[in-house]
């Protein structure tokens, strides 16, 4: 009896072998296939090497798209052993991948034929949903060379293979590569420009902004500000957006805001201050960014600044009393609220709003008193 056949009886025997009957299915989404209310069929030319050029789009109940999906049948050769993967892959209508099935009775294999076990399964759709995954940054001859290298005579080695153990199935390199790519190449292009040439509508739209996924939200406002339709029902999820914690979010949301001439440019400003707060430092950065472009600051943009200024962090202070000099006359009111700093326990607060004020080109009375006083103190 054969070796090959040997082992090949032993992988019968396993229960990890027996294909699943009913298929499996990993989607991270409210979404179901079958739940879909009604679905159509599109053809696209593709140019790549899979059969099947049709996408199929999954509409809900009130006919709004919600999911894409294409059959990928292909083979993985490894040496020049093929073996054919036959999977579904779904996307948001925005492009973002979550999700893929097989068909009942269909399993993934690694080496040697040796089929995924559940855990396997699992993890594929971790690194299918890693769209930065380091898979991106390689062709298929550095996950599989045709030939190994081997050391040579005077000692010095050839390129060696990576170590992908972080984003690939294990045993399975050129599997999760392959599908990787077919996740994140032109399938997903495709249906983004689908997307924005035959279904944007403002319900789809606004509910993409609604649902506080930050890729699915940036998508949504970059289509919005390239396309011609009404900002107005836009602003408030902008907003909503804005303080979203999340830092891209922010600052796309900032950018259509800036440019959206619906908007008092007072109400965003003082919603703007409100990054201060954040715990991200470069969503503070957005903040301070975009009030230094003002040349003069309103009152109540003032004071909006002014609030954040009653406590003792350094940096807080010193970064709200930059944007507000020369941007703001101080009257009598604002100067009392910043002597009481004066007494702050933070020595560096204290000094900085001294030296903030004694340089202030009009002082009342009062100011200068308490000026003096303090100039007393740190003598």
């Amino acid at each position: 009896m054969s070796k090959g056949f040997i082992t090949f009886f032993a992988l019968l025997l396993m229960g990890s072998i027996r294909p699943d009957e009913k298929g499996r299915m990993f989607i991270d989404a409210p979404f179901r296939p079958d739940a879909a209310a009604k679905t159509t069929k599109v053809l696209i030319n593709f140019m790549d090497s899979v059969p099947d050029d049709t996408l199929t789009i999954y509409f809900s109940a009130t006919s709004q798209p919600e999911a894409f999906s294409r059959n990928i049948y292909t083979a993985v050769c490894i040496d020049s052993l093929c073996r054919p993967v036959d999977i579904t892959l779904y996307w948001e209508v925005t492009g973002k991948y979550i999700g893929y099935s097989l068909p009942p009775g269909e399993e993934l294999t690694k080496r040697e034929h040796v089929p995924f076990l559940e855990s396997d399964y699992k993890r594929l759709s971790e690194i299918l949903s890693d769209s930065t995954s380091q898979l991106g940054f390689y062709s298929p001859e550095e996950i599989h060379p045709k030939k190994q290298v081997v050391k040579k005579s005077d000692g010095i080695t050839g390129a060696t293979l990576p170590d992908l153990s972080p984003w690939i199935v294990p045993e399975a390199a050129y599997t999760s590569y392959t599908i990787w790519h077919l996740t994140y190449g032109v399938t997903r292009d495709s249906i983004m420009n689908y997307t924005k040439k035959h279904l944007l509508s403002n319900q789809l739209l606004t509910n993409t902004l609604q649902n506080m996924d930050p890729y699915n939200q940036i998508i949504a406002l970059r289509w919005i500000s390239e396309s011609d339709m009404d900002n107005r029902q836009f602003i408030e999820p902008a907003i909503t957006m804005l303080h979203s914690e999340n830092y891209q979010s922010s600052r796309q949301a900032l950018k259509f805001l800036k440019h959206c001439s619906l908007i008092d440019k007072e109400h965003l400003q003082i919603e703007v201050i409100k990054l201060l707060e954040s715990e991200e430092f470069r969503i503070k950065n957005l903040a301070i960014e975009y009030i230094r472009e003002s040349e003069k600051l309103t009152r109540p943009v003032a004071q909006e600044l002014m609030k954040l200024i009653n406590n003792d962090n350094y940096y807080l202070v010193n970064v709200i009393l930059l944007l507000l000099e020369k941007r703001y006359n101080f009257d009598y009111e604002d100067q009392l609220k910043l002597c009481t700093l004066l007494d702050s326990k933070n020595e560096n607060v204290a000094n900085r709003v001294y030296y903030f004020l004694l340089n202030l080109p009009v002082q009342s009375s009062d100011l200068k008193k308490q000026l003096n006083r303090y100039q007393k103190k740190i003598q």
